[in-house]
This record gives structure tokens, C-alpha cells and sequence, in this order.
């Protein structure tokens, strides 16, 4: 868990699990104000503003709880923000790299979908009322500060279709007050009620929603793998005159195949396959050496990295045989010996004469070469380019 750690850090990953993770919000001061800036600026900001098409509903305004009407005019959001409106720009991680990673390395370490939204709330304003979110969340103070107001939940364990606003407000105090200053991090489980206020100056900050899977989501996927059976499918008898004999027996046959399909050997095991590999971010385009074009740039000084936004899997299925898995891409590689795949996959990044000190046997142009053409072009791996100065 070496992102969540990070994020944490100075507090304990063991124990914020133990003792706060889907139980009770945590503000975790960590007294370097620049700790996040690398994952997100006012720089990103105006670079989003300036040069992204953005527009409902993946910007918008919000003013003491209520959205404010869609505006395309750059020059309305600078106003909106001059009366005190917090301006919202969801899905951030499908926009900014930095912000990308954060989410798939967080994915990785704790096996849910995440996902990122920014906001920037005027001095003094307050941009939502009290609510709940039907996710957990960790606010990432980027700029300035906000104070935080967080209550117990008055619903266990909400899901997406028990919103807050059709909730009664806790009639308790809040059991949290903090402030947060730039590079603290607040943890907020689900179903916990919850405000904030920004202080003296202009706030920024990112809320990475964490979309943990419940006994319910397991019956959803169950009921999808359900309908490859023509049992399920089929229409259920009809009741005449009240007699339900009929329907007791197809409901009873149903029942038993049922409890069959929970007794298979591997039907957690799919289950949990499919929350590995499901929501996972598409592996980047990277033209023109995706097309084949230029992958040896520096002939055999040239250096490749694997996708930062996914986790390699590999499988040996048999002798010089290996699956590779990135996100949802499926490789297979034959005639390729052991200590090449464990030191392939095991390095950041590396050269074709890193290859040549780790296989000294193989030959570079036939056998190396077409094998790194070929991962290039499937999107898996990307050649490492030096940043332009």
C-alpha cells in the first residue's frame, strides 16, 4: 500500500485501517504545506481553465448548496468565484496525468474504483450544505484552508440510491472539527454527515472518492452471471385462479441451482478476478511509436518504461511460455526464458542493453527487437522520453 502510505504519512497505515477506515473521519496533519503540490497546482488549474473545453457536468458552480446555471463563459467562472460560488471540476483524474496515477496506484492498493474531483471555494464561503457521500473520501489540501465540520451517519452504510437529501440532518453536534491547512489530508467514510467552510483566503483542494464494493455489488454480478443460464432467463409460470403450485416448483429448481453456483470452486474467485481487472483506466495512446513509427529512437540506448497507470501480471501457462496482463490488454509470449520475463517485468524502466546484460545470449535484432515492437504497439510499453528543457 505504498500510495496510501504516502498520502498517510506521518500516521500509521496499520492502524488508521484498524481504527478509522469506514468507521470515523481522521484529519491528519502533516506540517509540509508543498506535500500534495506535485500532484496538483494552481498552474494544472489555469492550464484546465485556459485550454480545456470544459462544461456541465464536469464543471460547475455551487453557492450555499445550490448549483448555480451552466455557463460556457470563462468570464462568468471568474465572477462566479468574485461572489463567492465554489467552482467543481469532476473526473480530474481523466484530465491530468499526475492526478491519474494517484488514482490507479490507489486503486492497486486498496481494490476499489477511485476517482478525483477538484474544488476551489472563495474566503469565507461555504460551497455545499451539510451532506453525505455514498463513497468514502481523502481531501487532499493543495491551497489554503478550510475548516471541516464532520457528524456521525444516520444511515449505515448508504448506497448511490439513499442520497443525503432524502435523509434527516443528525441532530448531534459534530464529533470533528479540524482545520484543514495546505498538505493535510481528512478522511471521511461514507455515510458520514459533513460541511466545510474556507478560512481567509482562496481554498483548493482534491477529493479522491473511493468506491468500495458491498455484499450487494457481489449479488449484482451474480445475477449478470446468472443470465447465461436460459433457466433464469425464462418466464415464470403464470398463477391461475391463485393455484402458485407451479411457480413453488420452478422457484424451488431456481433455489437449488442457486446454492449449486455458490458451492462452485472458483465462483468467489471469478468474483473477485472481476473486481481486479473492472474500471481500470484505458493504457495510454502514444503515437507515432504506437504505430509502429520510431521505436528505436536511440537505437539500443533507447529507454522504455511500462504504463505508469497499471500493474503487470504474469502468468507462466508453460515452458517459455507466459500471459502478460496490463489493464484489460492480454499478451502472450513464447520461446522466452525465465530469467528474461523476471527481469523484464521486475524493472521501471531499462534499454536494449540492459536486456543484453541480463540474456547475453539472445540476439538483440531478431529475437529482442520484434518482442519490444510488439509491446509498444499493443499500448503496454512506452519509450522514455527526456523532458524538454
Amino acid at each position: 500500500m505504498k500510495i496510501l502510505q504516502q498520502l498517510l504519512a506521518p500516521y500509521p497505515i496499520e492502524q488508521f485501517l484498524a481504527e478509522y477506515w469506514t468507521q470515523k473521519a481522521i484529519h491528519i496533519s502533516t506540517g509540509d504545506a508543498r506535500k500534495f503540490h506535485a500532484l496538483f497546482s494552481w498552474s494544472d488549474l489555469n492550464y484546465l481553465l485556459n485550454y480545456h473545453k470544459l462544461a456541465e457536468p464536469d464543471l460547475r458552480f455551487s453557492m450555499e448548496g445550490k448549483s448555480l446555471p451552466q455557463t460556457r463563459d470563462p468570464q462568468d467562472w471568474s465572477d462566479r468565484l468574485r461572489q463567492g460560488a465554489t467552482l467543481i471540476i469532476n473526473g480530474l483524474h481523466q484530465r491530468v496525468l499526475t492526478v491519474a496515477e494517484l488514482a490507479a496506484n490507489l486503486r492497486y492498493d486498496i481494490g476499489y474504483r477511485t476517482h478525483v474531483n477538484l474544488y476551489c471555494s472563495p474566503a469565507q464561503q461555504r460551497g455545499f450544505d451539510c451532506h453525505y457521500d455514498t463513497h468514502d473520501v481523502l481531501i487532499l489540501q493543495i491551497d489554503g484552508e478550510k475548516k471541516w465540520f464532520v457528524y456521525r451517519e444516520t444511515v449505515l452504510y448508504p448506497t448511490p440510491d439513499m442520497p443525503s437529501s432524502k435523509q434527516h440532518q443528525p441532530e448531534e453536534p459534530p464529533y470533528l472539527e479540524c482545520v484543514l491547512k495546505a498538505g493535510d489530508l481528512l478522511y471521511i467514510p461514507r455515510g458520514h454527515w459533513h460541511y466545510a467552510v474556507a478560512c481567509d483566503r482562496l481554498s483548493l483542494h482534491l477529493t479522491v472518492g473511493i468506491d468500495c464494493q458491498t455484499g450487494l455489488d457481489w449479488l449484482n454480478w451474480l445475477s449478470h452471471e446468472l443470465k447465461d443460464s436460459s433457466n433464469w432467463r425464462q418466464s415464470l409460470p403464470v398463477v391461475v385462479d391463485g393455484n402458485t403450485n407451479a411457480l413453488e416448483q420452478q422457484l424451488t429448481a431456481l433455489r437449488q441451482h442457486l446454492i449449486e453456483t455458490l458451492h462452485q470452486p472458483d465462483i468467489l474467485h471469478k468474483y473477485m478476478d472481476a473486481v481486479t481487472y473492472r474500471h481500470q483506466p484505458p493504457l495510454q495512446v502514444t503515437l507515432p511509436a504506437q504505430m509502429g513509427t520510431d521505436i528505436f529512437p536511440d537505437l539500443f540506448m533507447t529507454r522504455f518504461a511500462w504504463s505508469p497507470l497499471h500493474r503487470i501480471r504474469v502468468k507462466q501457462l508453460g515452458e517459455k511460455h507466459y500471459q502478460v496482463r496490463v489493464g484489460s490488454k492480454q499478451v502472450d509470449l513464447k520461446g522466452v526464458s525465465e530469467i528474461f520475463v523476471e527481469n523484464l517485468f521486475k524493472q521501471d524502466e531499462f534499454s536494449l542493453l540492459d536486456i543484453a546484460d541480463w540474456v547475453p545470449n539472445l540476439d538483440l535484432e531478431g529475437d529482442i527487437a520484434p518482442l519490444i515492437t510488439r509491446l509498444v504497439t499493443e499500448g503496454i510499453l512506452q519509450i522514455k522520453t527526456e523532458p524538454v528543457i
